[in-house]
């Protein structure tokens, strides 16, 4: 690593210290052969859902993505040495952030790319970063996010490999020499791992800085580490790949929670069922958070287009509840500023939050902690999409839908086992029942507020379904 990054660190490292709660996060994103194009789809939209989350967290937080494979995506073979494409410089903007695909293929070699991200923070650059932005610009506390599934180290050609690809031996600091220096100059990692090699496993919690929740079983000990000895550790093991089930509704809030620190600032958040059009809306609800001492001045909702970055306000006059919770339900006519405006194709809503504290006003925003979809809504109806995550099928039926509360779940085929539950649309359980056999099961929701719920049923086979009711 050249001395100018050395330099460039120290000189850093000063000033991060006035800054420690904002924070400058590299996601890094593995490219190697053994992440399917339909595995890069679920770790491209945890990627996004995580930077969502980082961005809302604390406002002056940055992040840059950034991708590592060993060669060109849809070239026909590969370089054999770490390349990069760094999507752009750190930045706070939500559109640029998730605005990336698919660039490298083949294998990717973990600590090598870290040298290329040294070379792209110190400005001198490198032949092997391939993208049109060569540099990154850090000027606050450094965060490494990393996505992969990679293996410790094999030794073939163009393989996927998270220690040094010429030192190899086990607990060798050298095996983890680049992580190891950007350790020591204050970075932190987070590993989200799709691997369930043990070998593979010890090595990527050792790379993971103090924190989260990860106790350490297994993982391989490194002396020059200065974590070394210290449990628990930020990382994240993903037996079954990047895509996320229904009982991890709040995986990405929870993760970010561990690496953000909101400084004490005001937070908002909310839940958005998604997959439907403008005809046909969901409630939208959620909670904010304030600091003590300061005054709610306003909710507002608009919407950005994930093509083009259009933001286009969308009429929202939320009720409010209990413990700092509001919610509205959207009807077609809410649209209008955007309709009008031409808007077409895919959007996110985002919920911005002004309040008034220690005699200024400040602002926090918040996307969709819904996790399962890219986008929350579409401007055209040619079909409605339900969130069935298994299957497209209709398991069962809900009648009468909408209901004053006393309603009926009646099955299409008969399932052995499984379970039926109810959650409102942050995630909050509000009925349970374990299934064994029966075709008609009776709920009662009348004691719960009005609104929107979902109901899912697991099977025995652990497939998951999903229908709405509403409850008038």
């Amino acid at each position: 690593m050249r001395k100018t990054f050395l330099f460039f660190f120290m000189a850093l490292m000063i000033s991060w210290g006035e800054l420690k709660a904002q924070s400058d996060y590299i996601i890094m994103l593995d490219n190697g052969n053994s992440v399917t194009n339909a595995e890069y789809a679920h770790m491209k939209r945890g990627a996004i859902k995580l930077m969502e989350e980082l961005l809302a967290c604390n406002t002056r937080n940055r992040v840059a993505v950034v991708q590592y494979g060993t060669g060109k995506f849809g070239d026909t073979s590969g370089t054999g040495k770490s390349l990069l494409y760094i999507e752009s410089d750190f930045t706070n903007d939500h559109f640029t952030a998730q605005n990336f695909e698919r660039r490298l293929d083949f294998g990717h070699l973990f600590n090598e790319s870290l040298v290329l991200i040294a070379d792209a923070l110190s400005g001198g650059g490198n032949n092997d970063i391939i993208s049109p932005q060569m540099t990154l610009s850090n000027t606050q506390p450094l965060k490494f996010v990393v996505f992969t599934d990679a293996e410790r180290n094999s030794g073939g050609a163009d393989g996927s490999y998270l220690v040094n690809y010429n030192n190899t031996a086990y607990s060798d600091p050298l095996a983890f020499e680049m992580a190891v220096k950007f350790k020591m100059m204050g970075a932190q990692f987070t590993m989200i791992h799709a691997n369930t090699n043990n070998a593979a496993v010890g090595a990527a919690a050792s790379i993971a800085s103090a924190g989260g929740s990860y106790t350490g079983t297994p993982l391989e000990p490194n002396t020059s580490d200065p974590d070394y000895g210290v449990l628990p550790r930020l990382y994240y093991n993903r037996p079954n790949g990047f895509s996320v089930g229904q009982p991890e509704m709040d995986y990405w809030p929870n993760l970010a929670s561990n690496i953000c620190n909101t400084n004490g600032m005001g937070t908002v958040n909310f839940r958005y069922e998604p997959g439907e059009c403008i005809g046909a809306t969901s409630g939208i609800g959620g909670y904010y958070n304030l600091p003590a001492g300061a005054t709610l001045v306003n909710l507002r909702v608009e919407l950005i287009g994930l093509q083009n970055g259009t933001v286009f306000p969308v009429n929202f006059t939320p009720n409010f509840g209990p413990g700092n919770f509001y919610n509205y339900y959207f009807q077609p006519s809410d649209f209008d500023n955007a309709v009008n405006g031409g808007v077409t194709g895919e959007q996110k809503f985002r919920v911005s939050m002004v309040y008034l504290y220690n005699g200024n006003y400040e602002i926090a925003y918040a996307w969709n902690n819904y996790p399962f979809f890219d986008y929350d809504i579409t401007m055209k109806c040619p079909h409605l999409r339900a969130a069935k995550l298994q299957t497209e099928e209709r398991l069962f039926k809900l009648t009468p839908n909408p209901t004053n509360g006393l309603f009926k779940v009646i099955l299409n085929k008969d399932i052995k086992s499984g379970t039926l539950e109810v959650r409102d649309l942050i995630g909050n359980m509000v009925y349970n029942k374990v299934l064994r056999g029966g075709k008609e099961i009776e709920v009662d929701l009348s004691s719960r507020k009005e609104g929107v719920y979902i109901v899912n049923i697991t099977t025995d086979k652990n497939e998951i379904y999903s229908e709405k009711i509403i409850k008038k």
